[in-house]
C-alpha cells in the first residue's frame, strides 16, 4: 500500500479469484475485478464480494480505462485518468459515466452520450433538493441562486460497470435522474440513486480539447505495430 500527500492507493486480492484489485482513490468504495468480473466493496484494505457484474454494452466508445487527459479548471490545466465506468439505460437509450481521477486526488465525472461529453465535479446543493417528480422538462428552477432549465427528468437503471467506482447504485433497479442546463452552458446533474441526492456541476466539452491519450484506437495501433510475420509460415 502506497501513500502520498494527495492520494492513497489500496491494493487487495479479489475475494472471487485472488487477482489484485487496486483503488487509486480513497473516495472509491467499489470496484469490478478485471479478471473475474466480481463486484467488490472496500472496507479498509479488505474486499468483500457482492456478486458478478453483467457484461458491458458495446457502445463503440473511443474511451477506455486508464486513458488520461487534461481538463481546464479555474483557468488551470489539470491532468486526470479514467479509472471507472458506469453504464446506464434510460428510455432514450444507453449512456456512460466515466470516473475521472484528478491529479489532486479528487474525483470528477465524464459523461458520454452518443458522442457528446460533459465533464462535471461534485458540489453541495446548499439546500434540500425537491423530489425528482417536481422537475418537469422545459421548466425553470434555481439551484444555489442560479437559474436553470430542466433538460432531462426521468428514470435510469445501472446495467453494467467496470473498474474503480466512487458510487454504485443497485444494478437493475431504476432510480430518478435530473439534468439541468443554464443559459451560459453550465450543466447540473442530480442523481437520486443516493441519499441525499448526489449533485454534480460542469460543462459540455469536446473530446479533442481534453488532449486524451491511451484511447482505444491508439491501443489497436500499438497492438498492430507489435505483430510480425512468422518466417516459417
Amino acid at each position: 500500500m502506497a501513500t502520498s500527500a494527495t492520494q492513497r492507493t489500496y491494493r487487495a486480492p479479489c475475494p472471487g479469484c485472488g487477482a489484485p484489485v487496486e483503488f487509486k482513490s480513497a473516495q472509491s468504495t467499489h470496484a469490478v475485478c478485471g479478471y473475474c468480473q466480481s463486484t467488490v466493496v472496500r472496507s479498509g484494505d479488505v474486499l468483500q464480494r457482492l456478486g458478478k457484474m453483467a457484461e458491458l454494452f458495446d457502445d463503440h466508445s473511443p474511451l477506455q480505462l486508464m486513458a488520461s487527459g487534461r481538463i481546464t479548471l479555474d483557468g488551470k490545466e489539470v491532468p486526470f485518468t479514467l479509472i471507472g465506468r458506469l453504464q446506464y439505460k434510460t428510455e432514450a437509450g444507453v449512456w456512460t459515466e466515466w470516473s475521472a481521477f484528478l491529479q489532486d486526488g479528487t474525483l470528477a465525472s465524464l459523461g458520454e452520450d452518443n458522442g457528446a461529453y460533459v465533464f462535471t465535479r461534485p458540489m453541495e446543493a446548499g439546500r434540500e433538493l425537491p423530489e425528482a417528480s417536481r422537475f418537469r422538462i422545459g421548466a425553470t428552477t434555481a439551484i444555489s441562486g442560479k437559474s436553470y432549465s430542466v433538460a432531462f427528468s426521468g428514470s435510469a437503471t445501472l446495467i453494467s460497470a467496470q473498474g474503480e467506482l466512487p458510487k454504485l447504485p443497485p444494478i437493475g433497479q431504476p432510480f430518478d435522474m435530473v439534468e439541468l442546463r443554464s443559459a451560459d452552458g453550465e450543466v447540473l446533474s442530480i442523481d437520486y440513486g443516493h441519499t441525499p441526492p448526489h449533485l454534480e456541476r460542469g460543462r459540455a466539452v469536446l473530446l479533442e480539447d481534453l488532449k486524451l491519450t491511451g484511447l482505444k484506437d491508439e491501443s489497436a495501433k500499438d497492438e498492430k505495430g507489435r505483430q510480425f510475420n512468422c518466417p516459417h509460415c
